[in-house]
């Protein structure tokens, strides 16, 4: 699967940035999040190794910093991950990692592993054919991912009204993609479509929310153990920097 994210590298543009990336995310999107975080950080084990694909300016890690051992932090805006660099400048490499990255590429190009993966509304921005591509490379080096998305259907109030419109603001190719993860019935559509386990959900909290944890597949030795990655070994990959 790996190798398929792999394939579709040369279709991923070397710089993704949306017209709301960097200050305007920073200081109007991410704070409306918080409720979500929130709810993230009381699933995580204390201690917990994380990736947190589509990090935008890294609001989410900086709630997780004081709960978790190492974090890796990536997004394809260079926006967004100007600010996340100049918000986690005096922390150390052992504690978190930045990269400006797409998940795909840091899927195919490091063999970390992670006791949770977090990905806070991405799903429903990529295109439906390169979602199962995506989970099923999450899953192969996480034993949990912990997807934070929109609720599908999304409810008749003014929290659902509110969310069309931001994604048709967001446009028309971003639009797109929400109506096709709405069409196929959310989280629960794809995990069922993909036979992944989900092993917990949170609905509505917050308003028009749906937060699943979902089984991953860490990788393992024949006995069953455990296999050490690059970062408990102490081997750094060059890719994030």
């Amino acid at each position: 699967m790996l190798t398929a994210a792999s394939r579709r590298l040369d279709t991923m543009p070397d710089n993704k940035n949306h017209w709301y990336d960097g200050l305007f995310y920073d200081l109007f999107i991410a704070p409306n999040q918080d409720e979500a975080f929130a709810q993230v950080k009381e699933l995580l084990s204390e201690g917990a190794t994380i990736l947190d694909i589509g990090c935008g300016t890294g609001r989410l890690a900086s709630q997780l910093l004081d709960k978790c051992g190492k974090i890796v932090i990536i997004d394809p805006s260079e926006r967004n991950i100007r600010i996340a660099r100049r918000k986690f400048a005096g922390l150390p490499s052992e504690k978190l990692m930045v990269g400006r990255m797409d998940a795909f590429e840091f899927l195919a190009t490091n063999d970390f592993h992670f006791d949770f993966i977090t990905m806070s509304y991405v799903i429903h921005e990529i295109h439906e054919d390169d979602r199962d591509i995506l989970l099923r490379a999450a899953s192969a080096v996480a034993d949990r991912i912990i997807l934070v998305e929109y609720l599908a259907p999304q409810p008749r109030n003014f929290c659902g009204v509110l969310n069309q419109l931001v994604e048709y603001a967001a446009g028309p190719g971003h639009y797109r993609n929400f109506k096709s993860f709405m069409r196929k019935g959310g989280i629960t559509g794809l995990l069922k479509e993909l036979h992944l386990k989900m092993l917990n959900e949170l609905k509505t909290r917050p308003c028009s929310s749906h937060i699943a944890v979902v089984e991953g597949k860490k990788g393992r030795d024949k006995s069953g153990n455990v296999l050490p990655s690059r970062w408990e070994t102490g081997t750094r990959s060059s890719i994030v920097k």
